[in-house]
């Protein structure tokens, strides 16, 4: 359809009719008149516009899908419109292919949007051959992976081949298995075929910063590396899971969907050693180099591979790198062979990286200019992601704002000063993050903060947005002090009234957009937000590191308080706090928090988010939300939910909502007020509010409960199907609930029933 703008009715009039308008008195008469037939034009003129579209299952509304499904036989289902609107557009091209491995795997991408590989197990079968008909061709049943002859036996004696045992691209032979078909569960057997289906979103960050951990002298000589450089690849120092970088690009002419080397699952260490069988660490790694001289430093380019290093140029110009993937729990010092100069050694299951270079020179360079872009796994868009989806800045701060724009490689100190003089803005102020780097904020050092203050705060004239620009993931390190706001004045001065005051005062709102606030640099027990004095706080898809990480040595982090804030906002003079109107509203939608301490004076709303008290199911009880003063026998906010996920025992004063999952007690003190629906509370000494369609007791199991792990918060098939089906819209409780995973389970089954070949049984095996 043309997208030229439409030309006014009043623009289409003869010029000397418009000339003459002008000199009518009072001018523009004829205008004025026009305008009122322009808007009736105009929305005419639209709605033909969307008639056009709705012809197109491309483009047309979610609720024509179905009506153009019915012209071409495809019986309706329900969930994810984007999975509707898929299974419509390529039900002509599934038919066509109806019964072959490629339509399973693209009508499995169709209806989850989940990276899918399907595997004929009769191929996997182990068969014994005839000694006067031998067939000596290769069993594996996938091209990247040199297999073994039908008949014979497996390679022990290639640690990365056989590493690949019980994947979805396992090269080896087995016995039929004859038990029923599970969910989730390999039966390899005659009439089967697996379906592979890998859950978990794969997220590539862009540059960012590793944290450097030492560089030790090898002691060995040429061709070994004198230097080895470690490094904690995630910009936090956590332990990480690295994921490949989803490839898949779904087409009905495509041969075939998915291979071993574009699925968004847990990079392989097989596929990273060079020399071997298995490995193919070009499919997965790169290094390239960057003018780390330049001031500001050059910008770095990318490629769409998972998991690349940038050097600086004028140390490392045009290096040649190999590449091995071994176990660096214990770092460089059990590897056989020791560590190469010019050889990057990749755990990508706790992901670190050791370099082996030759001069402390070239040491100094990488930790001091190394950059590096990975890959990771989550559920889905909860908690700091780097996504293209960002709110209107207009919509939030209205039409008229301050942009300031942070990038690192032109002041390292670029948040911190942004941040400064907030108390003398003469508007609304939109600051972006425009990297995905490590940015320190030490509010000792931001100007116009009044350090007097009991807590000192960022003093606030007008509201407020920070946010990461699309694609990018910044993390926001805390030293010192906790992040705390209040406004400039609260009690009228001179040349002021009250209610003037009041109304500037009610105005006033902070909101976070993809930021990762990290509070390493705190002392031990101080939160990371400990004041918020102002009407209303907002998280949107930010993470406010929970802490509690399982370190390789099995050591585990103590839980970061994410709020805590007191019953008289911070003021220690009572005029303050007697001219301060506001309830404040604490709002975290699609994000990750630690615990939360506020008391009962404040309004928490949460939405489609994970609260972490350290306690996951069956674990020892710690508090996630409640006072301040007291969270053990305090009362907390009023809290209002939908769909969460809460590791810990929760103390409100009030609560209503749906969709949550308690893995705690839930203790709420008015429980004369409210309702909560479709929720799951733990079989503690709960006190509940009036309640509607929640479950207690019944089996509940996550994929993962502790923060970083690639499945933190997912929901695992082992629950209780009431839990899975029973929440808010026929699909599973929790904080990703809003994805409607149980649709997508349910529509593959049911056009499974359609598309299976005659007595051949799918096996649904979800890898992550």
């Amino acid at each position: 359809m043309s997208t030229i703008p439409r030309v006014p009715l009043y623009r289409r009039l003869p010029e000397i009719y418009r000339q003459r308008d002008i000199e009518q008195d009072p001018p523009g008469q004829l205008q004025a008149y026009l305008s009122i037939v322009e808007d009736v034009l105009g929305a005419m003129y639209d709605n033909i516009g969307e008639l056009y579209r709705d012809l197109f299952v491309e483009t047309c509304d979610d609720w024509v899908i179905p009506y153009i499904g019915d012209l071409l036989g495809v019986t309706p289902l329900s969930g994810d419109p984007w999975t509707l609107r898929a299974d419509v557009a390529d039900a002509i091209a599934l038919r066509r292919r109806k019964g072959t491995l490629h339509a399973l795997e693209l009508l499995a991408f169709d209806l989850t949007g989940w990276a899918s590989f399907c595997l004929e197990l009769r191929d996997t079968l182990a068969w014994h051959q005839h000694l006067n008909h031998q067939r000596p061709d290769v069993q594996s049943t996938v091209a990247q992976v040199q297999g073994i002859a039908r008949g014979g036996t497996a390679l022990i004696r290639d640690p990365a081949l056989l590493s690949l045992t019980d994947t979805p691209f396992d090269p080896f032979a087995y016995y039929a298995d004859f038990k029923p078909v599970e969910l989730g569960v390999l039966r390899r057997n005659l009439p089967y075929v697996a379906v592979f289906l890998w859950r978990l979103q794969a997220y590539r960050t862009g540059p960012s910063m590793a944290v450097w951990r030492g560089t030790t002298v090898t002691g060995v000589v040429a061709p070994f590396a004198a230097q080895a450089v470690r490094f904690d690849i995630e910009p936090a120092g956590t332990p990480v899971t690295l994921f490949n970088a989803s490839q898949l690009t779904p087409s009905p002419d495509a041969p075939m969907v998915s291979t071993i080397d574009q699925v968004p699952g847990p990079i392989p260490m097989a596929r990273l050693s060079q020399g071997t069988p298995a490995g193919a660490p070009e499919k997965y790694i790169s290094v390239n180099t960057y003018d780390a001289a330049h001031v500001p430093p050059a910008s770095i380019n990318d490629t769409s591979l998972a998991l690349q290093f940038h050097l600086p140029q004028a140390v490392f110009p045009s290096d040649t790198w190999s590449f091995r993937g071994a176990n660096l729990c214990a770092w460089e010092t059990p590897l056989d062979p020791p560590l190469a100069d010019r050889e990057i050694v990749v755990d990508p299951r706790i992901g670190r990286a050791v370099f082996g270079v030759a001069t402390p020179a070239e040491a100094g360079a990488l930790q001091s200019a190394m950059r590096v872009t990975w890959t990771y796994g989550a559920p889905g868009p909860v908690g700091a992601q780097p996504v293209a989806d960002l709110i209107s800045p207009a919509s939030w701060l209205g039409d008229t704002f301050q942009t300031i724009t942070v990038r690192f490689r032109e002041d390292a100190l670029a948040l911190q000063k942004a941040l400064g003089n907030l108390n003398l803005a003469t508007g609304p102020v939109l600051i972006e993050i425009d990297d995905s780097l490590t940015h320190t904020l030490d509010l000792d050092a931001v100007a116009g903060v009044n350090l007097a203050d009991a807590i000192p705060s960022l003093q606030l004239q007008f509201p407020l947005l920070i946010r990461a620009t699309s694609e990018n993931r910044p993390l926001v390190k805390l030293l010192n002090r906790s992040l705390a706001f209040r406004p400039v004045t609260v009690v009228a001065g001179a040349g002021q009234t009250q209610p003037q005051v009041d109304a500037q005062v009610a105005a006033l709102k902070v909101l976070f957009e993809g930021i990762y606030l990290n509070g390493d640099g705190l002392p031990a027990g101080t939160p990371l937000i400990a004041r918020a004095a102002i009407p209303s706080l907002e998280f949107v898809r930010c993470t406010l590191d929970p802490g509690g990480v399982l370190h390789p040595n099995g050591v585990r982090d103590p839980m970061m308080t994410s709020l805590a804030l007191d019953a008289r906002f911070g003021f220690t003079s009572d005029a303050e706090y007697d001219a301060f109107q506001p309830d404040p509203k604490i709002t975290v939608y699609r994000s990750i928090a630690g615990p939360i301490q506020t008391e009962s004076v404040y309004l928490l709303q949460l939405q489609d988010s994970i609260v972490d008290g350290g306690a996951g199911p069956g674990e020892a009880a710690a508090i996630a939300i409640g006072a301040q003063a007291d969270p053990a026998a305090g009362w907390g906010p009023v809290l209002s939910i939908s769909g969460i996920t809460i590791f810990g025992s929760t103390r409100v004063r009030s609560a209503t909502g749906s969709g949550g999952i308690f893995c705690h007690a839930l203790e709420v003190q008015d429980n004369q007020k409210g309702c909560l629906r479709f929720c799951w509370f733990a079989p503690e000494t709960n006190r509940l509010p009036q309640n509607f369609g929640c479950v207690t007791g019944v089996k509940l199991q996550f994929g993962a409960t502790t923060f970083v792990e690639p499945a933190y918060g997912q929901l695992s098939l082992d629950s209780d199907q009431s839990l899975r089906e029973k929440g808010p819209n026929n699909d599973e409780m929790g904080a990703f609930g809003f994805q409607l995973n149980s649709h997508k389970w349910r529509n593959l089954q049911i056009r499974f029933r359609e598309f299976m070949p005659a007595g051949i049984k799918p096996v649904i095996v979800p890898v992550t």
